[in-house]
């Protein structure tokens, strides 16, 4: 099911008659969709200083299970109004009870398509005393009984019609049986195997890979590397690239062997595990000949198939050793279609509709601004290079000049000056009607690092830019110790709101719209 699909029932609840005296419950529910891509991590301290920023040491587990049975029951009255015909419909699992899907985690929320038997109350007709057969028909007509010879023709073809319908549930719950057992729904690693398994989850086939998987790579989630049905995974996306009715698997592999000489690989299988092609990122650059061409990929999407065309591949991949980055599209059958290369790495991305339209969204560090930033480019123009006024020397040539749909460069704190060559933007978190971009302003201060909090609308309008308490704790932490007299100040905080606007904006820095 698409995000964006979700997103929409996502907007219908929020702004229903049923919703609207529940703010508590709406933040809820927005933070629920914006974890969505991740929400077998997403744990209940998280959604505790979403939902009660000031009260985070007095809140509980327990307090945000009962918001959750609060939010199921407020759900569960609008679909019974007015969400009787929504084409989605949103649950939330008991997160208490024992999990029989093979998952560690339990997921938070369920997107699924409706159920006329869970969704729409079971009608009661009321029956005449007199003439419980029909209460339109007045208790004294007289009924007539058909002669034993009709009779017998009507039981037989009720018998006829019987066995029909018997005969096509049938075979429709074995199409559908034939059809869950044949399709790749999710994969995992085993040792140096990669192994692709279905809804139910049976196994339907395996690869083995003799160089192993480096585990810094796929990040210790070597049995964690499952995919939800139409999400964005970091490693693998699984579903119908061609439109031809069968699922394809996308695979990202870097090999454990000598890891850091060799770029990272996609792999494109068939249903049945054939594979059909691979695809290797970037490319030789005058700018990296001092040293090995070689990519990481940071990740991959499929974008939605745009009118008579098939669906485009998009991977992003930095330099192990230099600065730059790639994002490039490709086609079904493994060919470049386009690029667009960015001097910086950029660690994160999504694919998201914003304003309507699609959009690829990248985040990470700008190195020719040592700043954090955050890149949105159209699926339609994804070519060039970033454009390095302020240091030439990082400028990548013989691309031409990138069409960014925006670009923005985030302030670097105090802390961060004193510390830290620069910060670096987290990965955007999307909720409906909004972006979050979570900056990292310091390492080594905080073990969990320290991050300033920003908040955009869809057009990329400032609403809001606050310090997290890790930032405040490690601020006073450091300056307590080195330096005298620097209390964290409200000018300083006020120096966050100038996000500056490199493309896509009229003005330099971004407009802002905090109350």
């Amino acid at each position: 099911m698409e995000r964006g699909d979700i997103g929409e029932q996502i907007k219908r609840i929020l702004q229903s008659e049923s919703f609207a005296d529940k703010d508590q419950l709406k933040k809820l529910l927005e933070v629920l969709f914006s974890n969505m891509d991740s929400q077998t991590i997403l744990k209940p301290d998280r959604v505790i200083r979403e939902l009660w920023p000031e009260e985070i040491k007095t809140k509980q587990s327990a307090d945000v299970a009962t918001e959750m049975n609060r939010l199921r029951k407020a759900v569960k009255t609008y679909y019974e109004s007015e969400g009787l015909t929504d084409p989605i419909v949103i649950s939330f699992p008991n997160r208490s009870a024992p999990a029989f899907d093979g998952n560690r985690e339990k997921r938070w929320i369920v997107a699924e398509p409706p159920s006329t038997a869970e969704i729409h109350p079971k009608i009661s007709t009321p029956r005449s005393v007199s003439n419980p057969l029909n209460p339109q028909i007045p208790p004294d007509v007289q009924f007539r009984r058909p002669p034993p010879a009709l009779r017998v023709k009507h039981r037989k073809r009720l018998i006829v019609i019987a066995a029909m319908l018997v005969f096509g549930v049938a075979a429709f719950i074995a199409a559908r049986t034939l059809m869950s057992d044949d399709r790749p729904q999710s994969g995992r690693i085993e040792n140096s195997e990669l192994v692709i398994i279905n809804a139910e989850g049976k196994e339907l086939w395996r690869k083995s890979f003799p160089n192993g998987f480096w585990g810094d790579y796929y990040q210790n989630g070597l049995e964690k590397l499952l995919y939800s049905q139409d999400g964005l995974e970091s490693h693998i996306w699984i579903g119908d690239l061609d439109g031809d009715g069968h699922t394809d698997v996308l695979f990202l592999y870097h090999p454990a062997t000598d890891p850091k000489s060799q770029s990272t690989t996609l792999i494109c299988f068939s249903e049945t595990g054939k594979e059909r092609w691979r695809w290797t990122p970037g490319r030789a650059l005058p700018e990296t000949e001092s040293v090995p061409s070689v990519y990481i990929s940071m990740g991959l999407g499929v974008l939605p198939a745009a009118k008579g065309q098939h669906r485009r591949i998009v991977v992003m991949s930095r330099h192990e050793y230099y600065y730059p980055t790639q994002i490039a599209e490709v086609d079904t059958n493994g060919k470049t279609l386009s690029e667009y290369w960015h001097s910086g790495h950029l660690f994160h991305f999504k694919l998201a509709t914003l304003a309507g339209r699609e959009a690829i969204i990248a985040s990470g560090i700008g190195n020719g601004y040592h700043q954090a930033t955050l890149v949105v480019l159209d699926p339609d123009h994804v070519s060039g290079a970033s454009v390095e006024t302020a240091r030439p020397e990082v400028q990548i040539h013989g691309m031409g000049s990138a069409q960014e749909r925006i670009r923005l460069l985030f302030p670097r704190s105090d802390l961060n000056k004193d510390l830290y060559l620069y910060n670096e933007s987290l990965g955007p978190v999307l909720s409906p009607g909004r972006i979050q971009i979570d900056v990292k302003e310091c390492w080594l201060t905080v073990p969990q690092g320290c991050t300033i909090v920003y908040g955009f609308d869809e057009d990329f309008n400032l609403l809001s830019a606050s310090a997290e308490d890790t930032f405040l704790i490690a601020h006073k932490d450091f300056y307590s110790k080195n330096k005298a007299d620097h209390p964290f100040s409200s000018d300083e905080e006020a120096q966050f709101q100038k996000v500056r606007c490199l493309a896509g904006c009229k003005t330099e820095f971004v407009s802002v719209q905090i109350p």
